[in-house]
């Protein structure tokens, strides 16, 4: 039941997120970075992949079932999301700031290097450290570059709205990670943590840019 709750708590929260956000940059686009967006968009899609694919191996009659594909459907839901504030960034012709494009090379060689590793060691992508590590690249940097474009360029086109429910979505998949190892941890569970931790870590660098600058 309160995995459940939480699932459908993470739904409303990201409408709410997603929403904010559009509509503020419908007002302006200061401090909006298609860099960010690009990263998000492919962390979102990358995870919908490997979720597929995590769902197809595992049988339709157990518990495991029904929470990857819940998975799968946030992470649907994400790139949906996602693809609608590129779409009216794009529309409002967000320029291509060239703190976007040191973003994509960190992110880019962060990804190519645990690509290479992982053949190396003969690794699965679907290995759970692999996507713990990924995720660090592909929503990390971006969200600590952002504080970086806030200083640069300000804030005018970021929701404060969307900088809460940042938190609270973060949290919130932090909780139902905990709430999910009432039965001990395994290793999906301890590295879809630790990478949500680094998540909230470098959401609240951009969260204290956006206090601190104007």
């Amino acid at each position: 039941m309160t995995t459940k709750f939480l699932f459908y708590f993470q739904i409303v929260c990201a409408i709410v997120f997603v929403t904010a956000q559009a509509l503020k940059m419908f007002e302006s686009i200061e401090g909006v970075s298609l860099g960010f967006f690009f990263c998000h968009g492919a962390f979102a899609f990358l995870n919908l992949s490997l979720s597929l694919v995590a769902l197809k191996e595992t049988e339709r009659s157990t518990k495991d079932y029904v929470n990857k594909k819940q998975s799968v459907y946030i992470y649907m839901m994400w790139v949906v999301f996602l693809l609608i504030h590129l779409g009216i960034a794009l529309v409002k012709k967000v320029g291509w700031k060239p703190i976007d494009t040191i973003t994509l090379i960190v992110v880019f060689t962060g990804f190519l290097g645990i690509v290479i590793f992982s053949n190396y060691k003969k690794i699965s992508l679907l290995n759970p450290w692999v996507k713990a590590v990924t995720a660090i690249f592909l929503k990390c940097v971006p969200q600590v570059t952002l504080a970086i474009v806030i200083y640069q360029y300000g804030k005018g086109g970021l929701s404060g709205i969307w900088i809460l429910f940042g938190h609270i979505t973060i949290l919130t998949r932090i909780l139902h990670l905990w709430v999910s190892t009432r039965n001990g941890w395994n290793k999906n569970t301890l590295a879809s943590f630790v990478s949500e931790i680094f998540n909230e870590i470098s959401w609240l660098v951009a969260t204290g840019a956006f206090i601190i600058f104007k």
